[in-house]
């Protein structure tokens, strides 16, 4: 069986994540400010940044839905049990993780790799701009951003064919392609 390293450190991860990530929260914001204006959009910022004690609720609260939101979807897109989940913290990045012990088929895992940023990112903001709603963009553009590891994984898997496995790679971010699972 080969194995092929598909990863970078977490630390990397956490620098691309300014690369992949913060384009997408700019453009967000853009369509949110053509729509609603500055002023509401500073409104929003305040409001979400001005109780250190909600915000701090409602980010530990989001980046927990987001690791839980990459559990589910790998159970449910790779028919995987709970037991082949794993949740943890690499106290040397500061990143929490969710991780599939068993191999998944490559599109399960890009789909699990990608439903944080649409359920917590994508979708908060395009509420947001649809109706106005300044503390939701705020929060919708953080997620955007907090899933930028996960957009560089799926950038690391854009060339791998659909036949394929993956496992997720044990302490970095990323995965193993694999030619076959016995």
């Amino acid at each position: 069986m080969t194995k092929t390293d598909l990863s970078v450190s977490m630390l990397k991860a956490n620098l691309y994540t300014l690369l992949f990530a913060l384009p997408i929260g700019f453009l967000l914001s853009w369509f949110y400010v053509a729509r609603w204006g500055f002023e509401n959009l500073t409104l929003g910022f305040a409001s979400f940044f001005t109780n250190l004690f909600y915000f701090l609720i409602t980010f530990v609260f989001g980046i927990v839905t987001h690791e839980v939101i990459h559990a589910v979807t790998w159970m449910i897109a790779g028919k995987k049990p709970f037991s082949a989940i794993k949740f943890g913290f690499l106290w040397t990045s500061l990143t929490p993780y969710a991780h599939c012990k068993e191999p998944l088929k490559v599109n399960a895992y890009r789909i699990g790799t990608a439903m944080p940023a649409i359920l917590l990112g994508l979708l908060p903001s395009l509420v947001a701009i649809l109706n106005g709603n300044s503390w939701l963009i705020i929060f919708g553009v953080i997620f955007v951003i907090a899933a930028g590891g996960d957009m560089l994984i799926l950038w690391l898997l854009r060339n791998v064919e659909k036949n394929k496995f993956v496992e997720d790679h044990p302490t970095q971010a990323g995965c193993y392609v694999l030619d076959e699972i016995i």
